[in-house]
């Protein structure tokens, strides 16, 4: 079905070809908020970890080769109407003008917001969903995989959520197929690296099948992110939770290439209301700690991973310090340093920083020297009515959790 628009800006006329709609699942990494989301399998088929509230009531299913390899097509026609858009609105490669302007006509479908987002950033990234596309067979997910990047030639890297549970058991010929097709990395929920912590989140995975897991893809071509959940011991197993950690780290990061070291993403615990941690806590049965009790955690786990080689991120609004970032070992004594720095602050005054990060006035430690973020945060804490340090890091505890 096609339209014919007229070009606000001249005389010139052009004839919108409506494209298709296609699926998109409800989350992914934020190191690929800008990435062509491709929705491979619809929800979570394990969907019983006690700090997610995603999945929560939805069924799984694998979708059909098919339709996947449809919706890829669907994507790359609205990337060819949104940039026809763009020139009829006399804007050359403004994409964004070229999504109103196709979107205003009906040319594209309104999840074709996302495919403008991707060519902002120059169309270099691709993401796999929902949750464990490395689920399907083998041989679907590279057809898959060599379908996205016949379509998005521009693309530097393609991407997936995978568990751990799930990579331990394929085989190597099979992820070194999807390797092979164009598969570049996958981001895996470690969590915790303790047996004990995983059992009490039903993780559904051991330590033990977390290094296989790693040591597999690293040994197929992937580039690995682990994404690590501080606070998830809760108080009474904090130190079991860090020392578990650093032990399937180490034992991960050993077995990356020089060109392809572990990434480790801190992803701070926060407990939304009604999944089934929430009611272990309302129980008292499990206590979260504060963003000191956090930072402490972190700085344990740093001093654990030692030597270790491997790249550290913290990239999510839930984390207190996003300065802890840096390869390691060379940055350690400097992101150890961070830590310290913000442990050495006077009781009231860490709490305020806390609160500050929660309200979104701080982002750096030295965000604290600035007059106009120190005075909102101030009003925030006044408004509160608290009286110590530790009712404001309560607060922004509550905070945190409403962000998940």
């Amino acid at each position: 079905m096609d339209t014919d628009g007229e070009d606000r800006g001249g005389s010139a006329r052009y004839r919108a070809v409506v494209t298709p709609g296609f699926e998109q699942g409800p989350i992914r990494p934020p190191s690929e908020a800008r990435s062509l989301l491709v929705r491979v399998v619809r929800n979570c088929p394990w969907n019983k970890c006690a700090f997610c509230p995603v999945y929560k009531r939805r069924k799984p299913s694998s979708r059909p080769t098919e339709d996947v390899l449809a919706d890829v097509d669907a994507m790359a026609a609205a990337e060819e109407e949104i940039r026809r858009g763009a020139w009829a609105a006399g804007r050359g490669d403004d994409v964004v003008a070229g999504f109103r302007r196709a979107r205003r006509d009906g040319a594209v479908p309104d999840e074709a917001a996302q495919v403008a987002l991707f060519l902002v950033a120059g169309g270099r990234s691709a993401f796999l969903q929902d949750a464990d596309p490395c689920a399907v067979p083998a041989a679907k997910l590279a057809e898959i995989v060599r379908r996205v990047r016949e379509r998005f030639g521009g693309l530097e890297r393609v991407t997936t959520y995978a568990r751990a549970s799930t990579l331990a058991k394929r085989s190597a010929e099979d992820l070194r197929m999807v390797a092979e097709a164009g598969l570049t990395r996958v981001h895996v929920g470690l969590e915790s690296g303790s047996d004990e912590v995983l059992e009490r989140v039903k993780k559904g995975a051991t330590a033990a099948q977390q290094i296989a897991a790693g040591r597999k893809a690293l040994g197929a071509g992937f580039e690995l992110c682990f994404y690590v959940m501080p606070g998830l011991g809760g108080r009474d197993g904090s130190g079991e939770h860090v020392r578990g950690t650093a032990e399937v780290i180490r034992a991960v990061a050993e077995a990356a290439p020089a060109e392809r070291p572990l990434v480790v993403r801190l992803r701070t615990t926060a407990v939304a209301a009604g999944v089934p941690l929430w009611e272990e806590q309302e129980a008292g049965r499990f206590e979260l700690p504060d963003d000191v009790e956090t930072a402490r955690e972190i700085r344990d786990l740093l001093e654990r991973v030692g030597d270790t080689r491997l790249v550290l991120v913290s990239d999510h609004s839930l984390n207190l310090l996003p300065e802890l970032e840096g390869d390691l070992p060379g940055d350690g004594e400097r992101l150890i340093g961070v830590v310290d720095e913000f442990l050495a602050l006077p009781e009231e005054e860490r709490a305020a920083f806390a609160m500050g990060r929660r309200i979104g006035a701080y982002w750096t430690l030295a965000d604290r020297g600035d007059p106009a973020r120190r005075a909102a945060v101030e009003h925030a804490v006044g408004a509160l009515g608290a009286r110590t340090a530790q009712e404001i890091l309560a607060a922004a505890a509550e905070l945190r959790s409403r962000f998940v």
